[in-house]
């Protein structure tokens, strides 16, 4: 019975014969395992270091300069621009005024109760005893240059004519009285008298243009520079007695 008894308690004593060779099995194991480890480890670390060298450090990588836009080519300032050069390039840039086929114009002068008289381009006498005239010597309403649009008129006149009692009153227009003129284009061009003179018939300067104005002069007769009621003598006497009024207005519109 002893006997049996210990070989059942010696079945269960280990075998260090097959511990030995599981210990060795599983030493191998882990030595199999830390090896794949080591590897996979080494083949990261391997990869990281390549990517890092195919990459030139940020210091030292050179980028192209960008492309420089092209520079547009400079405009000459105003201000460096010759005064001559520029006012002939305004000049250019402004539309040519309109001239008309016809010349006439047409009078309103409301303080004398005159509206739309004809005034003829024409100096002659047989025109004159029509109505009122402009010197065709002097400039147009729509020129640009300076311009002093010289008109004539009969203080008396003819019967049955626009020149009958015309300018009758002109002694009575003051500074401020309005005049227009019109032309055939239908174009207004409004003057308000801004000078009334008495003047000899040798006074020929005042026909001519004024500087930097566009003018209308209206013309009569007088007996003399210093009487303007009296009915003086025609247009174009010369007599020495004979005098000359003319009120002359700046171009407003």
């Amino acid at each position: 019975m002893m006997d049996k008894q210990r070989r059942v308690i010696d079945t269960r004593r280990p075998n260090y014969a097959v511990f030995k060779k599981r210990r060795r099995i599983g030493l191998l194991v882990l030595l199999v395992l830390a090896a794949l480890l080591l590897g996979l480890l080494g083949a990261y670390l391997f990869s990281g270091t390549a990517e890092e060298t195919s990459e030139a450090p940020p210091e030292e990588q050179v980028e192209a300069p960008p492309a420089e836009p092209e520079e547009a080519p400079e405009e000459p300032s105003t201000a460096e621009t010759d005064p001559e050069e520029q006012a002939a390039g305004e000049t250019e840039e402004e539309p040519a005024p309109v001239v008309p086929d016809d010349p006439t114009l047409f009078l309103t002068v409301p303080k004398l109760g005159i509206y739309e008289h004809v005034v003829r381009n024409d100096r002659s006498e047989a025109a004159l005893d029509l109505g009122a005239i402009k010197l065709p010597s002097t400039g147009f309403p729509w020129e640009r240059e300076d311009t002093n649009t010289y008109i004539a008129c009969h203080r008396i006149g003819w019967p049955g004519t626009e020149s009958y009692n015309q300018c009758l009153n002109l002694p009575a227009m003051q500074e401020g009285d309005e005049i227009f003129l019109s032309d055939t284009l239908g174009r207004v061009y409004e003057y308000r008298i801004n000078q009334i003179s008495a003047l000899t018939p040798s006074d020929n300067w005042i026909i001519g243009p004024v500087e930097g104005k566009d003018v209308v002069s209206l013309q009569t007769c007088t007996e003399s520079p210093t009487d303007w009621w009296t009915i003086g003598p025609s247009l174009f006497s010369s007599g020495p007695e004979s005098g000359r009024l003319v009120v002359q207005a700046e171009r407003v519109v």
